[in-house]
């Protein structure tokens, strides 16, 4: 083969795959331009163009009526483009100035100057004389932009359903935290066109995004309703709430709810903060105790026990009952709150006078079984699904292990863990005719532009109990303020139902003695109503009658005038005495005196001396406890139980309870099985 003949061979053979090179690099190039042109084109403008992102104001939070409880305000922040300070070469000079106006530590300046980041916040919430100062100060690579700022207009009202922003203007608690997303809007920004070392360039493209406003967040709660539940509470915590004689609890809390529509009209716990400035006040007082906290309900959980009876047909509201003054179950003697008993009576005035023995009579006619479906069809043991973070579930007793002796106690609201939330939501269920609510607190979303984006709908857990039993439980609760140990509650002209309550606390295994949770819980009009409200004061002396209906019936009286709520024909204008008892609605306070040590008869003397009724239990030559115990402010005619014994013996005597919220008994009778019970609470 000739020398031309080759050479012309690999020439080809060259321009052969030099062709499919250029094809190759050609189809590259289209591929790239064609298909990733748009996200290429979006890197290099991301390089190019710096945005300083604008935030969006924050949609507000208002009351179901239209109160502003959350708004934003304008401040302003400092920021900076470190490539530009740099290039000035003024960066320690730059900070010196910046530090004193914006009172930060110079060297921290320094470091948020040099930053090798495309924008660096310097301060965030100026107020804007001072951006005005930064401004006139003209230093490169400097800048301030307007942002909007967290304000709660009524101060510590509804903080802990409201909760609070952080400083970048996040939801951190409360209905901040839980509609962030529908409240905080979308960003926008001011982009600037930079060169590839960061300085921005003369005349260079600028283009601005406008933030998107937040929505609106309308809230269940009444400011009103809600400002007679705080007054409550702030009257209880400065020690001037009735029969407190300056005593200050350790924690309170007010629930109001519409029981028709699950609606949450005011929610209120002390201690409180104030949101504008949460980071001054300890963690705990942002706990919302309504919600994350449990107690053992006493007395007032009676009313799932007699609604529960009634809807199995196991009592009639007429039929007898005889109360000898205890009940035995399984071999242990529970006593009644009255010395001897109430005698005949019928299952109508065994609610009335709040009588142990009845409850646990029905209880037991529940059975086991029973008893357990409707703790849950009442929402016990769950979560309601309120709005709120870190909602508690409470505690069952476990069923497998529970006995006739837990039974008995559970009938009369001790041994199960409830969280006030749990309680009023069942209650709601009698109140309403039979059917459990999801508790709400948000009752609409709306738009900037004033279209409502999520309306309200009242969401219907289940039924658990029927419109005739409602209707017979509602007449019962009735009876209980009219007639009964709830009479501190009743209203001229009203029809209100309620029940009392009071429990113990257990510390290191014992029931503690002089330490109540009391707890009142009310509705009206008994016969339509309109709104239920719960008080739950936790560390006081005295009963749930004596302290929390007072709180609940203040609450309830501007409530329902407030509402428009009008005396209805027909209603009682005064209080029946106390089944039983021929005594005044209210009687004298009286402060229990200390006879600890002193002989039976001297004892017996001083008592009666302070206008207190005596009943001696137990052998010995002095005595070693009473229950109330000394220093108790009590009403006058309460009976004071005095145990006797011997220098070194142990106390073993169960307090009694006294007229007003006689729920106490069982369990304190039964001290010695509490760690027995205890061991059967978890699931």
């Amino acid at each position: 083969m000739s020398t031309s003949i080759v050479m012309r061979k690999r020439v080809a053979l060259i321009f052969l795959v030099m062709g499919i090179c250029f094809t190759v690099i050609i189809g590259r190039l289209v591929y790239v331009q064609v298909a990733n042109g748009a996200a290429l084109r979006k890197i290099a403008d991301d390089y190019h163009f710096r945005g300083v992102p604008v935030s969006p104001k924050r949609g507000d939070l208002e009351d179901r009526n239209g109160n502003k409880l959350g708004i934003s305000i304008s401040s302003e922040t400092v920021y900076a483009i470190p490539a530009e300070v740099r290039a000035s070469g003024r960066q320690k000079e730059i900070a010196k100035q910046l530090a004193p106006l914006l009172g930060m530590d110079e060297q921290d300046v320094v470091k948020r100057l040099t930053r090798r980041s495309s924008l660096e916040f310097i301060k965030k919430r100026v107020d804007a004389k001072t951006a005005a100062q930064v401004r006139l100060l003209n230093l490169p690579g400097v800048w301030t932009t307007e942002e909007s700022q967290r304000y709660y207009p009524y101060g510590p009202l509804a903080a802990h359903i409201i909760g609070f922003t952080g400083v970048d203007n996040q939801g951190l608690e409360g209905i901040e935290l839980t509609r962030d997303e529908e409240l905080r809007g979308t960003p926008g920004s001011i982009l600037t066109e930079y060169t590839a070392g960061g300085i921005s360039i003369p005349g260079g493209k600028n283009s601005y995004i406008p933030p998107k406003q937040g929505n609106t967040v309308l809230l269940t709660i009444d400011t009103n309703i809600q400002g007679f539940a705080e007054r409550e509470l702030d009257e209880l915590m400065s020690g001037q709430g009735q029969n407190l004689n300056g005593q200050i609890p350790k924690s309170a809390s007010i629930i109001a709810m519409n029981p028709k529509t699950g609606e949450i009209l005011a929610l209120a716990s002390r201690p409180v903060f104030d949101p504008n400035n949460y980071q001054a006040y300890d963690a705990s007082t942002r706990r919302n105790i309504a919600v994350q906290n449990g107690y053992e309900p006493g007395s007032t959980f009676k009313i799932i026990t007699l609604s529960a009876a009634l809807q199995e047909k196991k009592i009639k509201p007429s039929e007898g009952f005889f109360d000898p003054g205890s009940y035995t179950v399984l071999g242990k003697s529970v006593r009644c709150w009255k010395a001897g008993g109430h005698g005949s009576q019928t299952f109508l005035q065994v609610a009335e006078n709040s009588c142990n023995p009845g409850f646990i009579e029905m209880g037991q006619r529940l059975g086991m079984d029973n008893f357990y479906k409707y703790l849950l069809g009442f929402g016990f043991g769950q979560k309601t699904g309120i709005e709120m973070s870190g909602e508690a579930k409470g505690i069952l007793a476990n069923k497998k292990r529970a006995t006739a002796l837990d039974l008995a106690t559970m009938s009369i609201g001790q041994t199960n863990n409830v969280t006030p939330i749990q309680l009023i939501t069942a209650v709601s269920a009698v109140a309403n005719g039979g059917t459990l609510m999801k508790p709400q607190l948000v009752k609409e979303i709306v738009s900037p532009s004033g279209q409502v984006v999520t309306p309200f709908q009242a969401q219907p857990v289940r039924r658990v109990i029927d419109e005739e039993t409602a209707r017979q439980a509602r007449e019962i609760l009735e009876s209980v303020v009219t007639n009964g140990t709830g009479r501190r509650a009743f209203l001229p002209g009203y029809r209100v139902a309620g029940k009392t309550g009071t429990a113990q606390k257990v510390v290191n295994g014992r029931y503690a003695e002089g330490d109540y949770v009391a707890s009142f819980i009310s509705f009206a009009p008994a016969n339509d109503p309109q709104i239920v409200v719960l008080a739950v004061i936790d560390g006081v002396r005295d009963y749930g009658g004596v302290v929390a209906s007072p709180v609940v019936k203040g609450v309830l009286l501007d409530s329902l005038k407030y509402m428009g709520v009008k005396p209805q024909d027909g209603a009682p204008l005064t209080p029946k005495p106390l089944y039983g008892l021929e005594v005044p609605a209210v009687k004298k306070p009286v402060t229990v005196p200390s006879v600890l040590g002193l002989s039976a008869v001297e004892a017996e003397k001083a008592l009666k001396q302070a206008g207190l009724s005596v009943v001696l239990e137990g052998q010995g030559s002095m005595v070693i406890q009473t229950v109330p115990h000394a220093d108790s402010v009590v009403e006058e005619g309460t009976t004071v139980f005095v145990q006797l014994g011997q220098e070194g013996d142990k106390p073993a005597l169960a307090p009694a309870e006294e007229e007003e919220d006689p729920d106490l008994e069982v369990i304190k009778a039964l001290n010695r099985q509490v760690p027995d019970v205890l061991g059967r609470l978890k699931d």
